[in-house]
């Protein structure tokens, strides 16, 4: 699954590709000042699923953990960025937390 991460003045754009799991067909546009944190790699939080698929290492849906939902979109954690997040709704759901798979996180963060 091809993903793009465009940084752009105001926001960072995030295109999933075609995600057959959650409507996200126009990426997600988070703005700058939603983004309190982020890292790469392990550690995956404990999540359970509320929607999506769980297979192995690869993730891809909407997760709850520690109270908070997040989104989770990879196949290897190793190559994970992680966006903790503020105030950001998607839907209906306020997402404290993405977790992306990307070729090269560490460049990207």
């Amino acid at each position: 699954m091809e993903r793009k991460i465009q940084l752009m003045e105001t926001y960072v754009n995030i295109d999933f590709g075609n995600s057959p799991f959650l409507k996200l067909d126009k990426g997600l546009q988070i703005p700058y000042s939603s983004i309190k944190g982020i890292t790469t790699g392990r550690p995956i939080p404990n999540a359970f699923k509320l929607y999506g698929a769980l297979l192995g290492e690869m993730r891809n849906g909407l997760f709850r953990s520690n109270g908070g939902y997040q989104l989770h979109f990879f196949e290897n954690e190793l190559k994970t960025l992680h966006l903790d997040l503020n105030n950001f709704k998607v839907g209906k759901f306020e997402i404290s937390k993405l977790i992306i798979g990307v070729d090269n996180p560490e460049e990207i963060s």
